[in-house]
């Protein structure tokens, strides 16, 4: 006896349009995100290497929000292509200029944001170093330097200077009431900065011992034998003074010889 055959059930096919669609969307995506992270890259090398060399970044605390920003960046552009990707669209390409300029206009405020409060000048106050943000200088207090080859900013690292109080004693005066009264002290000032080389026998004076550091940072005498490994000195020959940053304080090793800078620690100063 002869079994007739059962007919052979055949899984629908993935419509053709819907597949290619999704093909597109991907490949519109992809672009769209390889473009990103090249943008993205571009501007962490910037700011690493550049705005805030290390340790930098951790001292003014910006480091975990920089990377959410252009993380958040870079997936939600392409994302908005993927959704928004359909070349049935007539106006297609209008969609996805408008996508591309608010992703360009987050990452552009983002990025003004970070170097408003990049570190643009590292200031000798007597026996510590402030770190002067361009957010921190007011308009008129610039305008007052002009002329000062010590308050150019550097385009992309921060300058070492020190402030040299005025000679008037009704500017020093006025100086002491501003920074009780709106926080703005001299480092606030760029007409009364000077060379740091021209200070740095008096830093070295105020300048305090290595040993006074381990004192203060017990768990962290690996990482000060290593600094001063690279210093190429001995702990003898190195001196330090204390930073103040926005988020966090620091240690700046310097020569015991002459006062150069050798290297900023993220350590207990104080």
């Amino acid at each position: 006896m002869i079994v007739p055959a059962m007919p052979v059930q055949s899984v629908p096919a993935r419509p053709p349009a819907l597949a290619s669609g999704l093909r597109d969307r991907l490949r519109a995506a992809g672009l769209h995100l390889g473009l990103s992270a090249i943008a993205a890259a571009a501007v962490l090398l910037t700011v690493l290497l550049g705005w805030y060399p290390q340790p930098m970044i951790r001292l003014h605390g910006v480091d975990a929000i920089l990377f959410i920003m252009l993380a958040v960046d870079v997936v939600l552009g392409p994302l908005f292509t993927f959704i928004a990707f359909d070349r049935r669209k007539k106006h297609l390409a209008l969609d996805l200029a408008a996508i591309a300029a608010m992703q360009l206009a987050a990452l552009a405020y983002g990025v003004h944001t970070v170097h408003q409060g990049r570190p643009a000048f590292v200031v000798l106050v007597k026996d510590r170093f402030e770190v002067v943000a361009p957010a921190e200088l007011r308009p008129k207090s610039v305008t007052e330097a002009l002329g000062n080859p010590f308050a150019v900013r550097h385009p992309l690292r921060p300058r070492w200077v020190a402030a040299h109080m005025p000679d008037s004693a009704q500017e020093r005066q006025a100086i002491l009431f501003e920074a009780i009264e709106k926080g703005r002290d001299v480092q606030h000032h760029p007409k009364l900065y000077v060379d740091y080389a021209a200070e740095a026998s008096g830093a070295l004076a105020r300048a305090l011992p290595i040993e006074r550091l381990r004192a203060l940072n017990a768990q962290h005498g690996a990482l000060i034998d290593a600094a001063v490994a690279r210093s190429g000195l001995s702990a003898s020959g190195l001196r330090y003074l204390p930073m103040r940053g926005p988020a966090r304080d620091a240690a700046v090793l310097v020569d015991a010889s002459d006062g150069r800078v050798i290297e900023v620690l993220l350590l207990q100063p104080w």
